[in-house]
């Protein structure tokens, strides 16, 4: 209390001066119109430049959510196109049996939105961690994909986080094909460059041209099929009996945020029949 008094005691002049300005003003505005006009107009320009400020400000943290919305909306609309794909696939196969209809649009698959937290690109061996595991119904095995393609396949998965294997990975290894063709192949990756992948294992009298478009191919449990990789950007023979193709990936690894997980459904029904079978 004695230094507040004599805080207010050294700065009596300075304060008494402040209080004669500001009364002052008051009297001007009070009593004169033409300075109350603007001194209204000013402060309606300062008040409003400040919700402004505050407005903009709100935005910008209110941006993360905004994007979680976005990319699980991103999600549901994947889901639903892939049901119509289906549908479509049924209706050009067969119009008149309608008994397997119902089987045929039924969702096969499940989308899971998922955020990276951490990623590299720099690497032979890269990786890829989400910030959703097991507790969120991810698993090993599942696909993952962003809206520009394939990214890669879980190679790991805890309660809260999970490890992707993205195709720049010397391990990795996709089921692929070009689109219209039957015949199947394998996209890997050199370790050279990030933005191509090769195309392995396509028989030399497929037709092909640059520019022909890469996907996943029907045989694949991991990924429906039809799902974008990239374009052919050039391709030359191997052993005189297969392609050896170079694939301009259409997924840009350097800007990666959201992606989505993928789950097949019937996967542990399809292996487990399979299994069978070999055995």
């Amino acid at each position: 209390m004695r230094l507040l008094i004599r805080f207010l005691l050294k700065f009596k002049t300075l304060f008494l001066f402040i209080l004669l300005e500001v009364f002052s003003l008051v009297m001007i505005v009070n009593h004169n119109p033409f300075q109350r006009v603007h001194f209204l107009s000013s402060s309606n320009i300062i008040v409003g430049s400040l919700y402004s400020c505050t407005e903009s400000i709100s935005k910008y943290f209110s941006l993360g959510s905004v994007n979680r919305t976005l990319v699980e909306e991103n999600a549901d609309l994947k889901r639903r196109l892939n049901q119509l794909q289906d549908q479509v696939k049924f209706y050009q196969f067969d119009t008149t049996y309608t008994g397997r209809r119902s089987e045929s649009v039924a969702k096969h698959y499940i989308f899971r939105t998922a955020k990276i937290i951490h990623a590299s690109t720099n690497l032979k061996n890269n990786y890829l961690t989400l910030d959703k595991g097991t507790s969120d119904g991810i698993r090993d095995g599942m696909g993952v994909i962003n809206e520009k393609g394939i990214v890669g396949i879980v190679s790991n998965a805890s309660s809260h986080f999970s490890l992707v294997m993205p195709i720049l990975n010397s391990f990795s290894k996709i089921n692929a094909k070009v689109a219209g063709k039957s015949e199947m192949g394998t996209i890997i990756w050199d370790g050279s460059d990030t933005r191509y992948a090769q195309l392995e294992e396509v028989p030399l009298y497929i037709p092909i041209s640059k520019g022909d478009t890469v996907v996943s191919n029907a045989y694949s449990s991991v990924f429906p099929e039809g799902i974008m990789i990239g374009t052919v950007s050039d391709m030359k023979s191997l052993n005189n009996n297969f392609y050896s193709i170079r694939v301009n990936l259409s997924v840009d690894f350097s800007r990666l945020s959201y992606v989505d997980v993928i789950e097949f459904r019937y996967n542990e029904e399809r292996k487990e029949l399979e299994r069978e079978v070999r055995e």
